[in-house]
């Protein structure tokens, strides 16, 4: 049996705004196939790269949004968005407790657009919560087990508990364990990582950021700069403001390495994998170390 959740806008609005930096990011795309020069190109690529990731981001809360549901059977409850289930057996389940009859409010943390709720959150007496919902805590359920209690929003609760109470008699026909099940490549160990995904996301921001800087304050700098000092602090090698660019470039190349070869040690030794992905970090900081060294700021 399905329910739908509360409805919302959340999905369209995101899928809307997905499809407007899409086509950002494909302008951008076509500056950076044929640019005007290699500071347009910089510039192009930061606007791109931004545009794409933003654009991605919204897609997938479009597809959380838009396919969002309640499964109830008799071996238990299954949350399902995009990708991902969420599966909660029968077995597990504690009790179901109406919103409207919480004393207090939860706190929240996590992603609210427009309605649509998905995250964490906090109340006395109660286990972690797990936002997946579209609706007011006061509209919405709390499904109580023993490791966490999830927020679910089916437009019709009342027939929600109804049904779950109907089918606690009849027994499952399947051994559910509680957890989240994702569809390749999202259930792949280094997508459940969260140390792994720090790691890597940080170099990456910090890669993107330094050429976003460079590119922005290209134009105000000077047309030679100092990129080499001798014992005394005097400059010793002159190269054209152009040379800056080999900074993110150099930042590229050994991003791209290492998480190639972080992935392949990740199936076999982890922890050489989390080295490896942190000397990135420390790469990207060296470089950066470098920018104001040469710029001077």
């Amino acid at each position: 049996m399905t329910f739908q959740p509360y409805p919302t806008r959340a999905g369209w609005i995101a899928l809307a705004a997905g499809l407007v930096l899409a086509t950002v990011a494909i302008l951008m795309l076509n500056i950076v196939l044929d640019p005007p020069g290699p500071p347009q190109f910089f510039q192009a690529v930061v606007a791109f790269l931004v545009a794409l990731g933003l654009a991605l981001m919204a897609i997938y809360w479009a597809i959380a949004g838009l396919t969002l549901r309640y499964h109830l059977n008799r071996n238990g409850i299954v949350i399902q968005w995009g990708v991902a289930q969420q599966f909660i057996p029968f077995e597990h389940i504690i009790k179901i407790v109406p919103g409207h009859t919480l004393s207090d409010l939860p706190t929240f943390r996590g992603v609210n657009f427009i309605g649509l709720r998905f995250g964490r959150g906090e109340l006395p007496g109660f286990r972690l919560l797990r936002f997946r919902s579209t609706a007011l805590v006061g509209h919405s359920l709390l499904v109580i087990t023993d490791r966490a209690s999830y927020v679910i929003s089916p437009q019709q609760p009342e027939a929600f508990i109804k049904a779950w109470q109907a089918r606690q008699s009849l027994g499952p026909t399947q051994d559910w364990p509680e957890g989240i099940s994702r569809r390749w490549p999202f259930d792949t160990p280094l997508f459940n990582d969260a140390l792994a995904l720090w790691l890597i996301g940080l170099s990456a921001a910090l890669l993107l950021v330094l050429l976003g800087l460079i590119s922005l304050t290209y134009s105000a700098l000077p047309a030679a700069l100092p990129i080499h000092f001798d014992s005394l602090g005097r400059a010793d090698r002159i190269a054209p403001k152009l040379f800056l660019f080999t900074l993110p470039v150099a930042g590229a190349i050994v991003w791209v390495v290492n998480l190639v070869f972080g992935g392949i040690l990740y199936r076999r030794e982890q922890i050489g994998a989390y080295l490896l992905w942190g000397s990135t970090i420390v790469t990207m900081i060296c470089l950066w170390v470098a920018l104001f060294t040469i710029t001077g700021a």
